[in-house]
């Protein structure tokens, strides 16, 4: 497989847009700065988006230690 395969393949990997980063503008107070009491409501919720940052996290791990592994095959 050559670099070309690689691209076309990883660009075929749709955009993941995770919930955390729209959580945490919430989280924003009029002061630009983070707000406790903005954030205690959605606790559940934030919970829930860092499982998934988590998993999002683990995933890539993997997916950066096969293209290493692909390489290192070359």
């Amino acid at each position: 497989m050559d670099a070309a395969e690689v691209a076309r393949i990883l660009g075929q990997i749709p955009e993941k847009h995770l919930a955390l980063v729209e959580l945490a503008w919430q989280c924003v107070g009029p002061d630009g700065r983070f707000d406790l009491d903005l954030a205690i409501p959605m606790a559940a919720d934030i919970e829930a988006a860092l499982d998934e940052a988590r998993a999002y996290i683990a995933e890539t791990q993997n997916l950066r230690w096969a293209l290493e592994k692909l390489a290192k095959g070359r």
